[in-house]
């Protein structure tokens, strides 16, 4: 049945993108894209050397086309496909990135991630590539919006960001590209077949290979687009198009009321700690207590803490084998965070979580999820071997929306990841033109920026 609120879905969308500019935006909206671009390039550049992305690069380069873009953190350069590409894979590397909603959405590292490929190969100001990353970054919201969150149902299992952000990358890797709007149309439609990914990767290589793959997919849908390559009509709203399949029940007049007036990107949040948001409440109330009471591990008997069903639900891995599993693993930042008093990339290393004392902690830690606590709120309890014991609550953990990292956080953050790589004095440069980015004359000089000196052998 027709319903004049949900006709033309697919077209809506493409018509916003393809007329969004960001000097119209509301001040907050545009302060707010900013800050996702310095997160999203925090978390490229600052895992460009984890692991798995040094696996893939050593698999896939010798496949590479012509060198025209600097994946970011990287001396050499490759095709622009295969940069966005490990873009995304840096940029997932350590879960560090932003989020939208309970439906655990991170869109700003693919959307950046195609968009900063792109970019070496086809010069744009800070103002266009800021336009077209707050349309991307709003369509990604909205389809989440659209076929995750309430009244909306759907299946737990699909990566949300796998599903919606091959779709938001390639408009607007279109936009920046200069994509008519029928040429927008074809691009959203040549992703969104395209679009997958499930949550049953956690705590494995390929969880952030999901979100890398978004980055290629997205920006080689609007290449294919911009030569011609044609889709379907209709592609959000069809009986068999993206909202029904990936949706159980979709919600499609969310997907575009008020767009355009009203901005999604304006909830998102941003992460204090490398890994699964589920359990940042836990390890916040363990920080806290840690503080608070000053205590030395060796001193806990047993660590009892009610968390969230999210929390229940993805970050149960109580003895990780690697890094990988560890992000993921409520157990382990709990015991990190008892024992070193932090939480930061550094505590995610394989020497932590094979440390005796962060292994024993585990093995004393209860954890049960309890429905009336929110994804940002935690209740942990402390009893020490003397018999003694400390509790804490929290409500609304650090980076939650209610008490937000504030722009001092994420640039602190932002320059102890990348200063890792390019150095501290590199790093804090590279800071100013992201939040500088609607000055810039030409954003490739973000890739060159954040390129490693040397080349590695």
């Amino acid at each position: 049945m027709s319903d004049s609120a949900t006709d033309g879905v697919t077209q809506k969308l493409v018509a916003f993108v393809k007329d969004l500019d960001a000097t119209t935006l509301p001040p907050h909206v545009q302060h707010e894209c900013t800050r996702a671009l310095l997160d999203a390039v925090g978390c490229m550049v600052g895992g460009a050397h984890h692991e798995l992305v040094e696996v893939a690069h050593e698999a896939l380069v010798e496949f590479s086309g012509p060198a025209q873009a600097s994946p970011l953190g990287r001396a050499r350069k490759v095709d622009v496909l295969t940069a966005a590409l490990l873009n995304g894979l840096a940029g997932a590397a350590y879960s560090f990135f932003e989020t939208y909603s309970d439906a655990l959405l991170h869109p700003a590292v693919p959307v950046a991630g195609a968009l900063l490929a792109l970019s070496e190969r086809h010069p744009v100001t800070g103002r266009q590539f800021l336009s077209a990353f707050a349309a991307g970054l709003e369509v990604a919201c909205r389809l989440t919006k659209g076929t995750a969150l309430p009244p909306a149902e759907a299946n737990e299992g699909w990566s949300q960001t796998g599903i919606v952000c091959g779709v938001a990358a390639a408009l607007a890797s279109g936009k920046m590209l200069g994509l008519d709007q029928q040429q927008l149309g074809w691009a959203l439609g040549t992703a969104a077949s395209e679009a997958s990914g499930t949550r049953a990767e956690h705590g494995s290589m390929a969880a952030s290979l999901v979100i890398g793959r978004t980055a290629q997919t997205g920006l080689r849908a609007a290449l294919l687009a911009a030569n011609g390559f044609s889709s379907s009509a209709g592609t959000i709203e069809s009986r068999f198009g993206f909202a029904n399949t990936f949706a159980q029940r979709p919600n499609l007049p969310a997907m575009v009321e008020n767009l355009g007036a009203e901005y999604e990107i304006a909830q998102l949040t941003y992460k204090p700690f490398p890994c699964g948001i589920v359990i940042h409440a836990a390890i916040d109330a363990m920080l806290q207590l840690k503080a608070e009471a000053g205590f030395e591990s060796s001193a806990i008997a047993s660590i009892s803490a009610k968390v969230s069903k999210g929390a229940a639900t993805f970050g149960m891995r109580a003895n990780p084998a690697n890094e990988i599993e560890a992000k993921f693993s409520l157990h382990h930042w709990v015991a990190a965070a008892a024992m070193l008093g932090r939480a930061g990339i550094p505590e995610g290393r394989l020497t932590v979580v094979r440390d005796p004392e962060i292994v024993r902690l585990r093995s004393i830690m209860t954890a049960e999820p309890d429905l009336a606590l929110a994804q940002e709120a935690a209740d942990m309890t402390i009893t020490f071997k003397d018999g003694r014991t400390q509790h804490k609550r929290i409500e609304h953990c650090l980076g939650s929306a209610e008490a937000p990292m504030t722009d001092a956080d994420l640039e602190r953050k932002f320059v102890e990841q990348v200063g890792m790589v390019i150095g501290s004095d590199r790093a804090t440069d590279l800071a100013a033109s992201c939040r500088n980015i609607m000055e810039l004359t030409d954003v490739s000089i973000l890739p060159q920026k954040a390129a490693e000196i040397q080349i590695k052998a």
